[in-house]
């Protein structure tokens, strides 16, 4: 195995997570292109060109390139019109490689639906094996939603996913939840499945002084800090971080709340606007802070400066957010669904929250809070839970399964 494709069609590795459509997927796409690379891997990355100062190409490292393709207009689009400009970017992505035959690659790696039908198509076109990692799926952000996540159609996305899961050679989850998921919801054999967890970059986040961090990032360096950091959209349950907090305003009096990200999706602008009344309704402007997304190595300072970092997701596939917060040693009250259940031991290194409301992340947030002494043993629990998460073990783990695919026949679309 000496080159690998990897298609991120919706959004750049390179472009900041936490706002319009980059999240954690950036980071894994980024990091594992990197850490593939210095294995001695060739990691062609595959986007799509939003701007028109945008470079054709970028090299990362050496063994890493991404390439910035046209497809529809040099700007950012919304979901319907990427979905719209697919076939304009795999048929770009195709004349890219074909340019240069050194740069014909032994496997696909495609990235979310949107790219696993690019991936479909250029297996095909190729004939080389897919590997797929969906990031989330349709089947499972519909369980107990209220409104749609986007302007996409359930039944379309659905149907898609359906397709490449098929099709696809190999399917990556995160973990045993995810998997699980994929084996049920889409009838998948499991062994077509294999788990590739993320990893967290021990250099940059790693337990610190406290109040260093808070002064590096101006917050205050008395009081206890709750962190929420994500992007702003009905998914990631940013409402509910500010609800609960209202809920121990005046239990914790030097208690405040820090949120790190911007809007996304159809329903960012209006999430914010929701966040922002109810901060406005419960009096509490001079207790919660907004920062814009941060960078990486800015981030893990956020971490550090927190107390408690509450994750109230609809949904994660995996939950990156929680391991980084772990890694810099700091206790996480997450929702209980997906990887979250992998990342977070209920009782030792923080807690799981299973009745998604207010009142039950404000019953958690107080138990960190209100007790030093549960406190630290949670602290010390999340640093070590972290410890087995590494980007180079990812690396090596997926380099495992793109050794045995090309040791076998393509499989045929499903």
């Amino acid at each position: 195995m000496q080159r690998l494709a990897i298609i991120s069609y919706h959004t750049s590795p390179l472009v900041q997570p936490g706002t319009g459509e980059g999240g954690g997927m950036n980071v894994y796409v980024k990091q594992l292109a990197s850490a593939l690379a210095r294995l001695g891997i060739s990691c062609d990355v595959y986007t799509r060109a939003y701007s028109p100062t945008l470079p054709a190409c970028v090299t990362v490292e050496p063994g890493f390139v991404l390439h910035h393709l046209p497809a529809g207009p040099l700007s950012e689009l919304t979901k319907p019109d990427l979905l719209e400009h697919v076939s304009e970017f795999t048929e770009n992505v195709l004349e890219r490689i074909r340019m240069n035959p050194g740069q014909l690659p032994d496997a696909i790696h495609a990235n979310y639906w949107l790219s696993g039908i690019v991936g479909h198509a250029l297996k095909h076109a190729l004939e080389v094996p897919l590997i797929t990692t969906f990031h989330t799926l349709e089947k499972v952000k519909a369980k107990d939603r209220a409104v749609p996540d986007d302007e996409i159609s359930e039944n379309l996305r659905m149907e898609e996913e359906s397709r490449i899961i098929y099709c696809s050679d190999q399917v990556l989850a995160s973990c045993e939840v995810e998997a699980d998921e994929i084996s049920t919801l889409y009838d998948l054999d499991r062994s077509r499945i294999s788990i590739v967890p993320l990893g967290v970059d021990h250099a940059f986040f790693s337990p610190g002084n406290r109040d260093m961090a808070r002064r590096a990032i101006g917050l205050p360096t008395r009081g206890k800090m709750v962190l929420f950091v994500g992007r702003i959209q009905p998914l990631k349950g940013a409402d509910i971080a500010v609800r609960s907090f209202a809920r121990i305003a005046s239990r914790v009096p030097d208690a405040f709340l820090a949120m790190v990200g911007g809007p996304s999706g159809p329903f960012g602008n209006d999430e914010i606007l929701k966040i922002k009344s109810i901060v406005a309704k419960e009096r509490l402007n001079k207790k919660v802070y907004f920062f814009d997304p941060q960078p990486h190595e800015v981030l893990s300072s956020f971490y550090r400066a927190a107390n408690v970092c509450l994750v109230p997701s609809r949904t994660e596939s995996f939950g990156l957010v929680a391991l980084e917060a772990a890694a810099c040693g700091v206790p996480v009250v997450a929702s209980n669904v997906g990887g979250l259940k992998t990342l977070v031991v209920h009782g030792s290194s923080g807690y799981l929250v299973t009745d998604r409301t207010a009142g039950e992340f404000a019953r958690y947030l107080v138990k960190v809070l209100e007790d030093p002494s549960l406190a630290r043993p949670l602290q010390v629990a999340a640093s070590s839970l972290s410890t087995s998460y590494r980007w180079r073990d990812s690396a090596l783990r997926l380099q495992q399964v793109l050794v045995g695919l090309t040791a076998k026949e393509l499989l045929e679309c499903g």
